[in-house]
Order: C-alpha cells, then sequence, then structure tokens
C-alpha cells in the first residue's frame, strides 16, 4: 500500500515539473505583459475630453424657400381675319364686262406682221379701218393675237381706245378665234360676212355684230 502512495506523489511531482516548464516556455514563446492594477483608492486620470459637458443639442435648421412672383398675364387681344372678298364667278373673256376685272395687262404685241402680211383685222364686227391702224400701232396684226388675249388685256385694250365694253359686247374675241381657227362657214353663220365690204365700199351682211 505504501509503494502506491509513494509512486502517486511521484508521478504528481513530475506532473507539476512538467506544467512549469510548459508555462515557462509559453512566457517566452507568447511574452505577455503584466499590466499594472491600479492601487485602492488611487485616482483614476481620465481624458478631459471625456470629462466635458456634452455639447447642447443643435436644432435643425429650417430653410424657408423664397416666394415666387406669380406670373403676370397680359390678355392679347384677338386679332381678327382678315376679310376675305367672296371669289369672282369665271366668266369667259369675250363676256367679261370692264369693270368686273379689278386688273388690267397690257397685251405683247410684235415689231412686224409675220411674213410681212397682216391678216385683215376689219373682218372682225367693230374694227374699222381708224381701230386697225391703232392695233397696228400696238403691235396686233393677226387674228390668232387678239384671239389669245386675257381678259385682264382685253381690259388693257379696251381702256386704251376708250371702247367702254365694246370688245366684249362686239365679241371681237370669239370672232377673231373663228376666224385664225379658218372656221369661216360657222363665222359666217354667227356674224355674216363680219365687216367685209362690196367693191362700192358699203358693208355686207355683217352690219352688226350678232345676226338677228
Amino acid at each position: 500500500m505504501l509503494h502506491y502512495l509513494i509512486e502517486l506523489a511521484i508521478l504528481l511531482a513530475l506532473a507539476y515539473l512538467a506544467g512549469a516548464c510548459v508555462g515557462c516556455i509559453l512566457r517566452k514563446l507568447f511574452g505577455s505583459a503584466d499590466v499594472a492594477a491600479p492601487a485602492a483608492g488611487a485616482a483614476v486620470a481620465v481624458p478631459a475630453a471625456v470629462l466635458r459637458e456634452p455639447d447642447a443639442p443643435v436644432a435643425p435648421r429650417v430653410v424657408v424657400p423664397e416666394p415666387v412672383a406669380a406670373p403676370v398675364y397680359t390678355p392679347v387681344a384677338p386679332v381678327a381675319a382678315p376679310a376675305v372678298a367672296p371669289a369672282e364667278p369665271v366668266l369667259a373673256a369675250a363676256a367679261m364686262p370692264l369693270a368686273a376685272v379689278g386688273k388690267m395687262e397690257r397685251p405683247k404685241g410684235i415689231a412686224a406682221a409675220r411674213s410681212g402680211k397682216a391678216d385683215d383685222l376689219q373682218r372682225i364686227s367693230g374694227i374699222g379701218p381708224k381701230n386697225e391702224k391703232i392695233l397696228h400701232g400696238l403691235g396686233f396684226f393677226h387674228f390668232d393675237q387678239i384671239a389669245d388675249w386675257t381678259r385682264e388685256q382685253v381690259a388693257w385694250v379696251d381702256d386704251h381706245l376708250r371702247f367702254n365694253g365694246r370688245i366684249s359686247r362686239e365679241e371681237w374675241i370669239k370672232q377673231a378665234r373663228l376666224l385664225a381657227d379658218g372656221k369661216e362657214a360657222e363665222f359666217a353663220r354667227l356674224y355674216g360676212t363680219g365687216g367685209l365690204r362690196n367693191k362700192d365700199g358699203d358693208k355686207l351682211s355683217g352690219s352688226r355684230t350678232r345676226r338677228s
């Protein structure tokens, strides 16, 4: 029994020595520093920043937007639409009276008769020797020139010759177109022989613009 106690004591001693060795080795490896504990009753220094009284709470800043001026509305007077005159009915140049034509345009003539030979403008009822000479002076020598007059050009010639609508009343344009196209039969049916005269100088059947 005794020898068991001796063996146990030896084992405990060996265990103690081994633990002490291991502890020594660990202290050398990790070198933990001892922190000196303050003595009892000693005053502990506290940084001044910790002892400073807390700052007073700062009230949040309220941003008040500046008042924006309301836009000034200036009433605009309505613009009246321009009055539009009713459109005039489109009429043929031969039937358009001078008063109904708003503007006049001088028709373009030519310097001399084609091939040196003018048409007999006196075949048109309403054109006599005097008017034929005036028309030649304006540069009109042929039936097709007169037939191509527009109503504005008819108004200009009528105003220039002081005819007061005679060109339209006597249907110069229609007569000139029939003669220019060589429609002698239709011309004779509507206007007789026009302004032709016999050998004695008397007018034949075309003494009027239109036969009754």
